[in-house]
C-alpha cells in the first residue's frame, strides 16, 4: 500500500562520489549554485534523483515506478520487487537507504462517486481540513496529511492509464501520507530504511495507522436525533443547532468563524478557538444515526487493513 516513498542515500553508500550515479540517469540537469556549489539531477523511470556533495534524495512514487497504473494498490511483496528494480536501475542497494517519506494508499470502489462522502466527513483533532476541490479533500498539519480524492478524475485529468474494466466505476483514493519527522511519528527510534519497509511488523504496523487516522476524523450523521438523548432544553437547541449545520455543510462552522473576525466581534483571540470548539463538540455530541455512505467506507477500510498483505 506504499505510494510516493522517498529515500536519501549518504555519500558513504556510493563510495563517496554520488555523481558517478549520472551514468544511470536520462533528463540530466547540471546546477551551479554559489551558496551549494554543483548539483546535479536525473529520472530513472516514476523517480527523480537530485545529487548533491554530501548524497541523493530521491522522490517518486513505489506504486508507479513498478505498476502499470497506480490506480492498482502495492503489495508489501510488491514494494520488495519496486526496490529491487529500482536499486538495478541505480547500482545501489535502495533497501539501505534512509526514508524521508512515505505515502500509504489505496483504491477503495464506493457506490457513490467520491464527493458524495466528503460533507459526512467532519473536523479531526489537530488537523485542519480543507476541501481544496469539488473532487479532493485535505486533513493538514506540518507533519502529516491525508488526502481524499476521486482517482477516476485524478487520472484523466493527469492523462493517466486507466484499466479498461474501471473506467466507468467510482474510485476514491484515500493516502495517508508521513511527510517529515518519521521516526516519532512512527514511535521508532531506529532509522527508517527501505528494508525497514518490507518488514512484516512495520508493514502492519503502519497499515493499522492509516486505518486508525480514518477513525478518527469526526463523522457527520443523518439528521435524525434519537430523541431518548434530549433531556433539557438546552439539549434540544443544541440538537437543532446540529441539524442545521450539518444540513449546511461542515464548513458553516469555518465560514461562521471567519465571518466573527472579519468584523472583529472579540478582542481575546481566544474566543474564536472556543466557539469554533463549542460548535464542533455539538455536532459530534448527540446521538445521530450513521449515515450509511460512512458505514460502507469503515467497512472497506477495515477489510482493507484486515487482508493488507
Amino acid at each position: 500500500m506504499y505510494d510516493t516513498t522517498n529515500f536519501w542515500i549518504d555519500s558513504s553508500m556510493v563510495g563517496g562520489n554520488p555523481f558517478a550515479m549520472l551514468n544511470y540517469l536520462g533528463d540530466i540537469t547540471e546546477r551551479q549554485n554559489e551558496k551549494w556549489g554543483y548539483s546535479a539531477s536525473g529520472k530513472t523511470g516514476d523517480y527523480t534523483a537530485n545529487i548533491y556533495n554530501t548524497g541523493i534524495s530521491l522522490k517518486g512514487s513505489l506504486a508507479k515506478n513498478y505498476l502499470p497504473s497506480n490506480v492498482y494498490t502495492l503489495s508489501r511483496s510488491a514494494a520488495k520487487e519496486s526496490m529491487e528494480k529500482l536499486s538495478d536501475e541505480l547500482h545501489v542497494d535502495i533497501r539501505e537507504a534512509k526514508v524521508t517519506r512515505i505515502d500509504v494508499s489505496t483504491v477503495i470502489p464506493t457506490t457513490r462517486p467520491p464527493a458524495d462522502y466528503y460533507p459526512f466527513l467532519g473536523t479531526k483533532p489537530y488537523f485542519t481540513r480543507l476541501q481544496a476541490t469539488l473532487y479532493t479533500l485535505y486533513y493538514n498539519t506540518i507533519k502529516r496529511q491525508i488526502v481524499f480524492y476521486d482517482k477516476i478524475k485524478e487520472a484523466t485529468a493527469k492523462t493517466s492509464k486507466i484499466p479498461d474494466t474501471l473506467k466507468n466505476s467510482n474510485l476514491m483514493r484515500y493516502e495517508l501520507r508521513f511527510l517529515r519527522e518519521l521516526n516519532r511519528q512512527l514511535q521508532t527510534t531506529s532509522t527508517i530504511t527501505g528494508e525497514t519497509l518490507i518488514n512484516p511488523q512495520f508493514y502492519y504496523t503502519i497499515i493499522q495507522c492509516w486505518k486508525d487516522e480514518f477513525y478518527t476524523i469526526n463523522k457527520i450523521n443523518n439528521n435524525i436525533i434519537m430523541k431518548d438523548t434530549i433531556k433539557t432544553p438546552k439539549a434540544a437547541k443544541n440538537a437543532l443547532l446540529a441539524i442545521l449545520i450539518s444540513q449546511n455543510g461542515i464548513d458553516t462552522i469555518d465560514c461562521f468563524i471567519n465571518d466573527l473576525k472579519a468584523q472583529n466581534v472579540y478582542t481575546d483571540p481566544k474566543y474564536y478557538s472556543r466557539v469554533k470548539t463549542d460548535l464542533n463538540r455539538i455536532m459530534t455530541a448527540h446521538n445521530m444515526e450513521k449515515n450509511e455512505l460512512i458505514n460502507e467506507l469503515e467497512k472497506a477500510i477495515d477489510n482493507v487493513a484486515k487482508y493488507a498483505r
